[in-house]
């Protein structure tokens, strides 16, 4: 498809390829995304890093499925590691050099990107707890921002049991694993909520 030239070309697919991954650019550049992250940690400073950290990953996978994360020192706002190159859809991979970064690391603040907006997964809520992060939260390419901890291996069977439940009974695939988290949360050690302003 050619409307204008090759880049409006490119850009159409880009952005036309996966339509509901297309971030709101508007929303995401608004002064109400924006005082998300005023509280995301007690340091300004940092807010102000993983703000701006998370549009270039919002901007860099509209239109995909990939998954972009950084690993960020809480104090120093130092990045101690990132996945901007992922392969494979909706996954991050953990390299050998990703965990020589923040291994042993105190104060370690780890986010990314989910493009179908969807909670924190089993794995997100696990991985938290492997890797010690201090805060952890979901940049959603619809606008959500979700933080989460987690102080107990979840049980990835359970979780996927309690989500084709919830999803045979009629919820959407956000609502049974929003529902499947709060039932968890009954008898697991975690915790997980929105961000707003």
């Amino acid at each position: 498809m050619n409307l204008e030239g090759d880049s409006v070309s490119l850009e159409y697919q880009r952005y036309g390829r996966n339509k509901e991954t297309t971030i709101n650019h508007t929303y995401i550049n608004s002064g109400e995304y924006r005082s998300k992250f005023d509280k995301i940690t007690d340091n300004i400073s940092i807010n102000r890093i993983l703000y701006n950290k998370a549009k270039e990953m919002l901007n860099h996978r509209s239109g995909t499925k990939y998954e972009d994360m950084y690993w960020i020192d809480g104090v120093t706002g130092e990045v101690l590691a990132s996945a901007l190159n992922e392969q494979q859809e909706s996954t991050v991979k953990y390299t050998d050099a990703i965990k020589k970064a923040i291994s042993g690391k105190e104060n370690l603040i780890a986010f990314h990107t989910h493009p179908n907006s969807m909670p924190p997964s089993a794995a997100d809520f696990n991985s938290m707890l492997v890797h010690g992060y201090e805060i952890a939260f979901i940049v959603c390419h619809d606008g959500k921002i979700i933080q989460y901890v987690s102080y107990e291996k979840i049980r990835e069977s359970l979780y996927n049991s309690y989500i084709q439940r919830y999803t045979a009974d009629g919820y959407t695939e956000f609502e049974a694993q929003w529902k499947t988290l709060e039932k968890l949360k009954e008898n697991y050690n975690i915790d997980f909520w929105e961000v707003h302003p």
